[in-house]
């Protein structure tokens, strides 16, 4: 099985958002359904409640939708709109929560059940929590996109705990609007463009919180939901390989080249399967651990060359490249030309491999 045959993506749910904006506008919401590849409810939707959109699919639908409400901040206003279930079971889960920590220490373990193409990490750094997104796979540097995908968050923050919660900071991976204003009235905060990485900084005192919503009982068994959802994943080929490519990710963005025996307990904690299991579970799907790690090197290095102005050392390096040069003959073997050519947005040659192979 080829690793390039992991879902990657958001959870339909969540994508229909934008669909059913444009809908309550009283305007054609085919077109945004089509940029999304999905059918016009989902009770069409053959492949269940566990389809997955990608984010270059979700990026043109905004712009689709934003160009038929002839309205600039339409991602902004979309992203207001999230509730629990476009979340599915996970949004009822973290609904039901006692307080802020416990919902984002859940978010934290459960998150690939809404998006397997961003990861985020939350750490306590001082008096603040800091939140960083890992990509995985094909994640447009777009403006609509990320306002999309990083307001959601704390529109549903904000929702859930019926306070208007403010950021201490906020950096996006993508070009300002051509007025920003809103989105920094929005947040309440300093919002940064164009940043290497995607991260949010907020004050550590939300993890104290409570959940006005908590429900013990609605907790539990929406829990046991996700947790059986969550516990497919080591039954399941491509969603397997998906998980331990966010895990790769992370480890190689932190610059440090993924060991199987590393990545193990991790795992081990997410689903509840020993090395050995796991071992067993790639051998049977026809997995090969160095395969996935060398699918998301490729892809994050090329991503990067691409569609950040990171110097090439720092790519490399980011990478778990020990030398820029083993990062160049890398590329060459990838693409057949250099880091320098890729990043002026030249063509791989005939026959060569590219990200999206």
């Amino acid at each position: 099985m080829s690793p390039d045959a992991a879902p990657l993506g958001f959870a339909a749910s969540y994508a229909r958002l934008v669909a059913d904006h444009v809908r309550s506008l009283d305007h054609d919401h085919r077109p945004v359904l089509e940029a999304l590849g999905l059918p016009d409810s989902p009770e069409q939707d053959t492949e269940g409640p566990m389809r997955w959109v990608p984010a270059t699919r979700l990026s043109l639908a905004l712009r689709r939708a934003t160009d038929i409400c002839q309205d600039a901040h339409t991602a902004l206003r979309i992203a207001q709109q999230v509730r629990p279930a476009n979340m599915g079971a996970l949004g009822y889960t973290l609904i039901s929560c006692n307080e802020f920590e416990d919902g984002l220490a859940m978010f934290e373990r459960l998150q690939g059940l809404v998006c397997t193409q961003l990861r985020c990490l939350h750490r306590l750094q001082g008096n603040s929590i800091v939140s960083q997104f890992d990509v995985l796979g094909e994640v447009p540097r777009d403006t609509a996109l990320w306002t999309f995908t990083m307001a959601s968050r704390l529109a549903f923050a904000r929702w859930v705990s019926g306070r208007h919660l403010v950021p201490g900071g906020v950096w996006l991976p993508c070009p300002a609007p051509a007025d920003a204003q809103p989105l920094r009235d929005w947040y309440g905060c300093p919002v940064h463009f164009d940043a290497a990485q995607a991260r949010e900084q907020a004050p550590v005192a939300w993890l104290e919180l409570p959940n006005p919503h908590a429900d013990p009982q609605l907790h539990r068994l929406m829990s046991a939901v996700t947790d059986q959802q969550w516990a497919r994943l080591a039954q399941d080929g491509p969603r397997l390989a998906t998980l331990l490519r966010q895990h790769i990710a992370a480890r190689l963005q932190a610059g440090a080249l993924p060991l199987l025996e590393h990545i193990a307990p991790e795992v081990e904690a997410d689903l509840g399967i020993s090395l050995r299991q796991l071992q067993r579970r790639l051998a049977e799907q026809d997995l090969s651990f160095k395969d996935l790690v060398e699918q998301v090197r490729r892809e994050q290095v090329l991503h990067e060359l691409r569609h950040t102005g990171l110097p090439l050392g720092e790519v490399a390096q980011r990478a778990a490249y020990a030398e820029p040069s083993s990062m160049h003959r890398a590329v060459r073997r990838w693409t057949g030309l250099t880091p320098l050519t890729v990043r002026q947005g030249q063509t791989p040659a005939a026959g060569t491999a590219s990200s999206e192979d």
